[in-house]
């Protein structure tokens, strides 16, 4: 797998800097070689060395006291700092240490030496900045790798991938249970990357993979395709039996949630022009933000004008931003099925209040039809109706059942002791009865808001 190239610097005097260079060259990191402390300063005003090796005897001055600079100046992740010290005395080396360099080493130096001394410095550093979950790069080695394929002449894809849904997975069966897929899925990352291919690990479920651009949709395909294969070992045969996890609430309240699956964002150096790592990032994640509308494991194509792809669907920005439009204008309509006189006013008035747009009926079959003419954003509905033909349980499957009204969002009021029949039934909320209307109000809030998200 591919790692970013290690850059040093060397500052030393011209005979010694470009001997220790050409050794260090061979171990293949990138090194910059200068004479004197005010080339270094320029240098590091736009690069970020690894380590840097310098001279204690300067003639412009003492090298003790540009480590000391170096530590007070440069931002974190700030460079290794290794001191060549022409002196034995035992006591002058450690006195070099509390100047602030990191290793002290003799100078001159067997070059060998040198380069093998270097190399320890360098894995000590990639592992102190992987991710101490995966073990896999972490965000500064990615943003170092980000940096080095922007100012290359190399064209790239880069891929954010994260999960769906895995802080209810958490919630459910533990943080530990969480922290063994998100493991699992670093690993089919990994699998998925051949030796031209960067994987790290940004935070908790994040991560970041470069590729080819002609290898992208199809590395994007197998990622999925290999998580969704693996990630049912992680649940228990009931979860996978029934194709939903069930989250619960404050106050008994409980809610269908998909099961895990994977988003992944591509963006396409030959699409665009970046300004910096962090514009990689943030349009990469953009477009992962696409494929987490869809609940099975995808990937979207995202640039900015450009069409987005999501699968074998195109979809283009100003198309989606138009849908989004039209449902927003008739966002915050409410239909309430309740038999109990008292309680539908109660509601009615409640969200009415609220903002929203509400209809009433206490008959199955008339709230039916009303949906039928006219689909509302949610349906509140009691379980216990009167009607003989059709209950509560009958009418939420037959609206979950229609390819039309199956968007509308179901929330199911009942006192039935069975609580996951609500779920089974195909409601996307249970709220148990009696419930407290304030915590009615933030279910149903979050549930449209959710819808144009």
């Amino acid at each position: 797998m591919l790692m970013p190239t290690p850059q040093l610097l060397i500052i030393h005097q011209a005979r010694q800097a470009a001997e220790y260079a050409s050794i260090l060259e061979k171990t293949g990191a990138r090194v910059n070689a200068v004479t004197s402390f005010e080339e270094a300063n320029e240098l590091l005003s736009f690069i970020h060395p690894d380590l840097i090796i310098l001279s204690a005897n300067m003639p412009e001055g003492d090298g003790r006291l540009y480590c000391q600079q170096v530590r007070a100046t440069l931002v974190h992740p700030r460079p290794v700092l290794v001191l060549l010290h022409p002196s034995t005395d035992v006591n002058e080396r450690i006195n070099a240490f509390r100047y602030g360099a990191d290793d002290v080493l003799q100078d001159p130096i067997d070059k060998n030496e040198l380069a093998i001394r270097v190399l320890a410095h360098l894995r000590r550093r990639q592992e102190e900045f992987s991710n101490p979950l995966t073990l896999m790069p972490g965000p500064n080695m990615i943003r170092r790798m980000l940096e080095q394929l922007l100012v290359s002449d190399k064209t790239w894809a880069a891929m954010s991938v994260d999960l769906n849904k895995i802080r209810v997975y958490n919630e459910t069966y533990g943080d530990l249970a969480g922290d063994q897929l998100i493991k699992a899925l670093g690993a089919v990352l990994i699998d998925v990357a051949d030796e031209t291919d960067f994987v790290g690990h940004t935070e908790a479920d994040h991560f970041l993979m470069t590729t080819r651009p002609d290898e992208a949709f199809r590395k994007a395909e197998r990622i999925c395709q290999q998580f969704d294969k693996m990630s049912s070992r992680f649940y228990p045969k009931g979860d996978i039996e029934r194709g939903y996890l069930i989250s619960t609430g404050r106050g008994g309240i409980r809610r269908r949630v998909p099961l895990i699956s994977v988003a992944i964002g591509i963006v396409d150096s030959t699409k665009r022009r970046f300004q910096s790592y962090v514009d990689v990032l943030t349009s990469a994640r953009d477009a992962r933000d696409l494929a987490k509308q869809k609940l099975e494991s995808c990937f979207v194509f995202g640039e900015p004008q450009e069409d987005l792809r999501m699968g074998n669907t195109v979809l283009t920005r100003t198309r989606s931003i138009e849908i989004q439009k039209v449902e927003t204008q008739n966002a915050g309509r409410i239909l309430v099925v309740e038999p109990d006189g008292a309680m539908a006013c109660l509601l009615q008035e409640t969200l009415s209040l609220e903002g929203y747009t509400v209809e009433v009926t206490s008959s199955a079959d008339d709230a039916l039809s009303m949906a039928r003419f006219e689909p509302p954003d949610l349906i509140l509905l009691e379980s216990n109706l009167s009607d003989r033909k059709m209950d509560g349980w009958k009418l939420c499957s037959m609206l979950k059942s229609d390819e039309v009204l199956c968007k509308i969002w179901v929330v199911m009021a009942t006192s039935h002791p069975d609580q996951s029949k609500a779920l089974e039934a195909g409601a996307d909320l249970y709220l148990p009865k009696p419930f407290d209307i304030p915590s009615l109000l933030n279910e149903v809030s979050l549930l449209l808001k959710s819808r144009y998200a």
